[in-house]
C-alpha cells in the first residue's frame, strides 16, 4: 500500500512540475515525462532516494566536508569489501552544482581491477583540470561540488551481494567473502546528500570519468529528475566512461549482468536495454527520448588503452574505435542538439577533466574546456567532433 501511495505522489509531482504529457495544440512538456518516470519508478531506480542519512559530517580541510554513513549491518551504503561509504561537500554557487562521480575500475567474477576503499578516494588535492578552482578557464570554477568517490565495483549502476571467496584472496583480505555491488546504493545517498545541501541548485552537471562516467550517464539523470524536478536545467559529461561494449567478450557481459545486477532497473519500454547488449547506449537515448531537456556531452580519444582492456580489445584499437564512434553517433544522429560527442584520434590516454589535459587537449583544433564550456552555456555553435583516424 505505501509503495502505491508513493507512487501515485511521484506522478502527481511529475504533473505539476511540468511533465505530463502535453494536451493536443500545447508546448510539449519539460524535462522527463510523468509516464517515463512512473515506469522507472515501477523498476526501482528510485527505490533508496530518502532512505539513508550521513551520521556524521566533518570538516576535512580546503573547503570540503565528508559525510559518511552508517554501513546499518550491512544494509546501508556500503563499499564491495563491506566497509563505510562517503561523499564530500564543497559550497560555492548554490545555484549551480557539480555532482561528481569518481572512476576505478571495475570487479566481477575472476576479474578484480577496482577500487575498493572510499579512503583511497579523498576529494582531489591537486589542482588540475576540473579541480583549479582559480583558473579562470574552469566553467566549474565558482560551482558548489558533490563529489561521490567510487567503491562498489559496478560503476554505480548495481544492487546485489555476491558470495566470493577468491574476492577477498584477491585482495588481501581474506575476510572479505563477499562483495557489496551497492553502486544505486551509494549514489542515491549521495544524490539525497546533493538535495540536502544544495536544494536551490538551478543548474546541475553530472559529470564522471572512467566508471564515474558510466555512472553519470547512467541512472544518475533520473535519481536527479526525481529529486530536484523539471525546472532544473540539467546536463551530463562523460569522460571517458565506457558505456559501450564488446559483444564478442560473452563470458564478461554474463558476468557482469550476474554479479551487478543492474538490468532490473531498466526501464520496460525501452526495448534495446538488455543486459547482454548494448544496454547503456540504449538507455542514454531512451532518456533523451523521453526527457526533452537534458543534455549530454561525452569525451574519448580512440586508441584509450584502459578502456580497451577493460573491453578487452587492448590489441584492437580499430575495432575500439569503430565501437566508440558507432555506438555514441547512433545516440547523435538521433538527438543531434543535445547529445555530441568530443573524440581525439591518436591518442592513448584515458580521462582528461581531472588532469592538465582538460585545458591542452583539443579535436580538430577545439580545446576540450573551451567545448565544455561552449555546451554548458549552451552556445549555438557547440559541436559534434570525431576527429578522422590518426595515420
Amino acid at each position: 500500500m505505501k509503495r502505491i501511495a508513493g507512487f501515485i505522489a511521484l506522478v502527481c509531482l511529475f504533473v505539476t512540475s511540468g511533465a505530463a504529457l502535453a494536451e493536443p495544440g500545447k508546448k510539449a512538456p519539460r524535462g522527463l515525462n510523468a509516464d517515463a518516470a512512473a515506469e522507472l519508478s515501477v523498476q526501482g531506480v528510485d527505490k533508496y532516494l530518502g532512505a539513508f542519512t550521513p551520521v556524521a559530517s566533518q570538516d576535512v580541510g580546503d573547503g570540503w566536508t565528508k559525510h559518511t554513513f552508517d554501513p546499518d549491518g550491512g544494509n546501508g551504503p556500503l563499499c564491495i569489501a563491506g566497509t563505510p561509504y562517503s561523499v564530500f561537500t564543497r559550497q560555492g554557487n548554490p545555484s549551480k552544482l557539480l555532482v561528481f562521480e569518481q572512476g576505478g575500475g571495475a570487479c566481477w567474477q575472476d576479474f578484480y581491477n577496482c577500487n575498493v576503499l572510499a579512503e583511497a578516494q579523498e576529494p582531489p588535492t591537486a589542482r588540475a583540470g576540473i579541480w583549479d578552482f582559480d583558473s579562470k578557464d574552469n566553467p566549474f570554477a565558482d560551482h558548489s561540488i558533490v563529489y561521490m568517490p567510487y567503491c562498489d565495483g559496478s560503476v554505480f549502476a548495481g544492487d546485489n551481494d555476491v558470495f566470493d571467496p577468491a574476492f577477498g584472496a584477491a585482495i588481501g583480505v581474506p575476510a572479505a567473502v563477499v562483495r557489496f555491488h551497492r553502486g544505486l546504493r551509494n549514489q542515491s545517498a549521495g544524490m539525497d546528500v546533493a538535495k540536502a545541501m544544495f536544494p536551490h541548485a538551478r543548474r546541475i552537471t553530472l559529470a564522471g570519468s572512467s566508471a564515474g562516467g558510466v555512472g553519470a550517464a547512467g541512472f544518475a539523470p533520473f535519481l536527479v529528475r526525481f529529486l530536484f524536478g523539471n525546472e532544473i536545467k540539467l546536463t551530463v559529461v562523460n569522460d571517458a566512461g565506457p558505456v559501450t561494449v564488446n559483444l564478442d567478450a560473452v563470458n564478461d557481459i554474463q558476468a557482469r549482468a550476474a554479479d551487478w545486477a543492474f538490468g532490473q532497473f531498466f526501464p520496460l519500454s525501452c526495448t534495446g536495454c538488455d543486459d547482454q547488449g548494448q544496454a547503456l547506449t540504449a538507455l542514454i537515448k531512451w532518456r533523451l527520448d523521453n526527457d526533452s531537456t537534458v543534455r549530454e556531452a561525452f569525451y574519448e580519444t580512440d586508441g584509450d588503452l584502459t578502456n580497451r582492456f577493460f573491453l578487452g580489445l587492448l590489441g584492437d584499437p580499430a575495432g575500439f574505435r569503430e565501437l566508440v564512434v558507432t555506438e555514441h553517433g547512433l545516440i547523435n544522429a538521433a538527438h543531434p542538439d543535445r547529445y555530441k560527442r568530443f573524440i581525439v584520434s591518436g591518442d592513448t590516454s584515458h580521462t582528461a577533466l581531472q588532469t592538465p589535459l582538460f585545458y591542452s587537449q583539443d579535436a580538430n583544433g577545439v580545446l576540450l574546456n573551451e567545448w565544455i564550456d561552449d555546451f554548458l552555456v549552451p552556445r549555438p555553435f557547440w559541436a559534434d567532433i570525431v576527429e578522422d583516424p590518426a595515420p
